[in-house]
């Protein structure tokens, strides 16, 4: 008996281990994040799950204000789907478009749970040292972005994949988002579907002159 359940903990602790392309080092949880818009706070929740292949970020407002509460998901192709549960509608945006905010959980960006040589060469990236952030010891690095053709510098904080506070340099100053609570915790799943009956509208991109991977 005592042998069978020692096998069933190591069977246990194997399946809990995270997948080989997973971005995050933690199962499942909640991240809240802060940001400033022009002085006004602005709360951003990001739910994932299967250590950050599912993400779901809930926030209100947004850059224009105004458009309530949404839910954004990343599917298996890294598009993203926002909600609007309470007005029952979905729209749909193609990988690396405007489904997220800055900083969000698409999966497009740079897997720190996997950083390669080649990914630190090709985005310049350094680590600069160690901090804590919402009580977690983050791990500092500096970074070059592109923004719509001009290269700013990007600080990020790090925790086991998993970015805790972020700042960018740009000609329009700095601003970033920092976390104020993190939560490992486990998340129902129907955080990261379509509600039953809600049908996901294509988003027209043209429609934004060509700024649609913004």
């Amino acid at each position: 008996m005592f042998l069978a359940a020692a096998l069933l903990a190591v069977v246990s602790l194997a399946n809990a281990q995270a997948p080989a392309n997973a971005p995050y080092g933690v199962k499942s949880g909640v991240i809240t994040m802060s940001m400033d818009m022009m002085g006004n706070e602005m709360i951003t929740e990001t739910y994932f799950d299967d250590y950050g292949l599912k993400t779901a970020q809930v926030s209100e407002g947004g850059f224009m204000g105004g458009e309530g509460k949404t839910r954004t998901i990343t599917d298996k192709d890294g598009a993203q789907i926002r909600i609007n549960d309470a007005e029952k509608t979905a729209t749909k945006f193609p990988a690396g478009g405007m489904g997220m905010g800055f900083g969000g959980g698409n999966r497009a960006q740079i897997n720190w749970n996997n950083l390669t040589d080649q990914v630190k060469k090709d985005n310049n990236i350094k680590e600069v040292g160690k901090e804590t952030i919402a009580g977690k010891e983050c791990t500092k690095y500096t970074m070059t972005v592109d923004m719509m053709g001009n290269q700013s510098e990007q600080t990020v904080w790090i925790y086991k994949g998993i970015q805790l506070k972020n700042e960018m340099t740009s000609d329009f100053g700095t601003f970033g988002q920092t976390c104020k609570k993190f939560e490992e915790k486990a998340v129902d799943a129907s955080m990261f579907e379509v509600p039953a009956g809600v049908k996901v509208e294509e988003f027209d991109m043209s429609q934004f002159g060509g700024f649609g991977g913004f």
